[in-house]
């Protein structure tokens, strides 16, 4: 027998229980079904708002960038037609502006720095006295080959006097001759040795005026790297000079265009830091190529420095070829929404706004990637913003371009 069920829990209509005659998961559905409606309704308002935001943004946007022409104006216009003609076709490539002349000072002695006189930035002249290298050691070797010298020097004016009294005796017949001979061989060896000491004499003095350290060009001082009271070592640098009258750009270009570039080849550099841009002619094409990279080093020259310095950043256009394309005056460019494009004329003198793939810009004429053929009008210069629709009536009677 079940045990009996309190009464309210078994009474139909309770909240939280199903309805007399009614299953559980309809009831289950009944109680979902009103919250689901309401975010269906949620959503269906906030996709409405987005599109309505986005119709307004078309439609701010429809009037310039629409290729339909819409009623417009008529506006005086100069015209130009569009034709192809050779473009020349470049390869550029990134580099630095350094000194052509650049040199480390170098000790061919060794011994302390002293009196370094000049730092980060000094200029300095052809045969100014840049260091010195402390002269106590070779000072006292040069002392001592002066002393040898004097003594060798010494010893031929002995055995001078010896020789010329036996040369007389020997003529004389009062000695043998193979005494004399002994003499003259002694003459000899006396006056070699004089030779020896004045060369050693030699060598010491030169190594004493590499104790003083000139600079071997006009130039700036870039790098110190010893300070006075270091060691100086033959080889190992204490200064690094360049002369910033005499720039040169060092860049690097492919294995591919190597037999495009010669020396003597003329190109255009360009120094955005100094505002400049001017020719340069290669002077250096290293033909050992870098196996990790296989780029070549070029160097070249500038016509023109202008505010340059060396260490900046510059890029070399190289004239590899020519190709046939489409120039317009920069003039003639304007933007929609952001959007490079010319206004088109078509053939009834209505205006449509063409989008532009723009490429390099050379001296004022821009080169179109795409968007333009050849024979097309467009419009070069107006008293008033051109806009789609207008029409446009050719300023002189006759369009710029055309024969």
């Amino acid at each position: 027998m079940r045990a009996s069920q309190p009464a309210h829990l078994l009474q139909p209509g309770r909240p939280g229980l199903p309805g007399r005659g009614q299953r559980p998961q309809d009831h289950i559905l009944s109680r979902t079904r009103g919250p689901i409606r309401r975010g269906i309704a949620d959503m269906s308002y906030r996709y409405l708002i987005i599109a309505a935001a986005l119709l307004s943004l078309a439609a701010c946007a429809r009037e310039d960038i629409s290729p339909v022409a819409q009623p417009g104006e008529e506006i005086k216009a100069e015209l130009l037609a569009v034709d192809p003609e050779q473009i020349p076709e470049t390869y550029t490539t990134t580099g630095t502006l350094i000194a052509d002349d650049r040199v480390e000072i170098a000790s061919r002695l060794i011994g302390f720095i002293r009196d370094l006189r000049v730092r980060e930035g000094s200029k300095v002249k052809k045969g100014e006295l840049l260091l010195t290298i402390d002269p106590k050691e070779i000072e006292a070797r040069l002392s001592e080959a002066r002393a040898r010298l004097a003594q060798a020097q010494a010893r031929v004016n002995e055995v001078e006097a010896d020789f010329r009294r036996y040369k007389k005796l020997f003529e004389q017949k009062l000695i043998p001759a193979s005494r004399f001979q002994k003499q003259e061989l002694a003459l000899q060896v006396a006056r070699e040795e004089l030779r020896v000491a004045q060369a050693n004499l030699n060598r010491v003095e030169v190594q004493f005026q590499y104790a003083k350290i000139r600079s071997p060009v006009d130039g700036v001082v870039v790098k110190k790297l010893k300070q006075a009271g270091d060691i100086a070592t033959p080889g190992a640098p204490i200064l690094v000079i360049e002369n910033p009258n005499n720039i040169v750009l060092k860049t690097f270009i492919r294995e591919d265009y190597v037999g495009q570039v010669q020396v003597g080849d003329r190109l255009v550099i360009t120094v955005d830091a100094a505002r400049l841009r001017t020719i340069g002619t290669v002077t250096r094409l290293v033909p050992a190529g870098n196996p990790a990279t296989h780029s070549y080093l070029v160097k070249a020259t500038l016509d023109e420095v202008g505010q340059a310095r060396i260490g900046m950043f510059a890029r070399a256009e190289f004239l590899v070829g020519s190709k046939w394309g489409i120039l317009i005056p920069a003039e003639a460019l304007v933007r929609r929404a952001d959007l490079p494009g010319v206004y088109v004329v078509d053939d009834k003198g209505i205006a449509h706004f063409r989008m532009l793939r723009i490429g390099r810009n050379m001296d004022g004429r821009l080169e179109v990637l795409a968007g333009l053929r050849g024979g097309e009008r467009i419009v070069l210069r107006a008293p008033a913003p051109v806009r789609t629709g207008d029409h446009v009536i050719v300023a002189g009677g006759k369009v710029i371009g055309e024969s």
